[in-house]
């Protein structure tokens, strides 16, 4: 057909992509299989375009959050944010109404809607759903015969009600007893001036202790408190640096650089320690990020290859650059 494949990305972000694709280029593609000299066995049928037309208008909102979960300065507040939102605004896409009680769910299931987890969708809001995403879309859901209608109609209820169930459940955090761990530490200057010192020493730096003393001295981890007291007292005496503090908290989504340069740099110590507080684990996409840096990656022995291994190659990758150095 001489088009260009969509460019394969992240495992999580390449559906939306090739759905977006195929819908885009739905006309050509029809055109090329009618035209075929021999008749195209594998083409999708028709019912099948209604389908991908959902999950496309679906990876449009879903795909943007996923992008901001990868950044590497992400808040683990900001994550629990950007997936409760998430999981809002599907509910709010589709009709989805929830979460309820197994009691509730008892009385409120029929035959007209899809049931999953605590959540719950008619038939008749998938439908509007579905007939808002496009002419096409909505024509071909129209001339379905009962059975594949309905099988459609389950088919989108099942997949969104499950999507939200699935991000309800994702717990960013969890103590040891293996409880999600809400009760998460402030490490914002718009959160830290309305606790007192006392309280960051006791709960916070006190807790962290061992690990700061592998790589601080004394001396800089009771600057820690020191430069608690400091920012408190500038909160207090300081009415612009208040008022930005006050204003800052306002924000919906937080980042913690941003939350950091209203202080202009001051108080270092204590945002290096916050930092290391809400670091988020790397994930897939940082690690294949640095894999491609040094333009390799575990070859077809990787399963059985140990961390030694791949240390001396990294660091053979590094020679050329350390031998310029010198």
């Amino acid at each position: 057909m001489q088009a260009t494949c969509p460019q394969l990305t992240t495992r999580w972000l390449v559906m939306g992509k090739v759905c977006k694709w195929l819908l885009t280029k739905r006309i050509a593609l029809f055109e090329y299989i009618n035209s075929a000299t021999e008749p195209v066995s594998t083409a999708p049928p028709n019912w099948w375009w209604v389908v991908i037309a959902g999950i496309s208008a679906l990876m449009e909102i879903i795909n943007p959050v996923f992008i901001k979960l990868q950044a590497q300065n992400l808040l683990i507040s900001t994550q629990s944010v950007l997936l409760e939102t998430l999981s809002l605004d599907i509910c709010t896409m589709i009709g989805i109404q929830g979460p309820f009680s197994n009691e509730e769910l008892v009385r409120l299931t029929g035959e007209f809607n899809v049931v999953y987890g605590r959540w719950l969708v008619d038939y008749a809001q998938i439908v509007l759903f579905l007939e808002g995403l496009g002419m096409h879309s909505r024509h071909t859901l129209q001339a379905l015969d009962d059975e594949l209608h309905r099988k459609v109609l389950y088919s989108i209820g099942h997949l969104t009600t499950s999507i939200v169930e699935g991000i309800v459940n994702i717990q960013v955090e969890r103590n040891e007893r293996n409880d999600a761990d809400d009760d998460l530490p402030p490490v914002l200057p718009h959160e830290l001036v309305k606790i007192s010192t006392s309280d960051l020493g006791n709960t916070v730096v006190d807790m962290h202790l061992p690990q700061l003393r592998h790589s601080w001295n004394e001396e800089t981890i009771m600057e820690i408190e020191n430069q608690h007291r400091q920012l408190r007292i500038a909160y207090c005496e300081e009415l612009a640096l208040k008022s930005a503090l006050d204003k800052y908290e306002e924000v919906p989504i937080k980042s913690f650089d941003t939350a950091w340069a209203i202080v202009e740099g001051r108080f270092e110590i204590l945002r290096d320690f916050c930092r290391g507080i809400v670091t988020v684990f790397p994930n897939i996409a940082s690690v294949e990020s640095e894999f491609s840096i040094l333009s390799w990656e575990k070859d077809k022995y990787r399963l059985s290859i140990t961390d030694l291994s791949l240390e001396g190659i990294m660091h053979c990758k590094q020679y050329d650059v350390l031998s310029s150095l010198v």
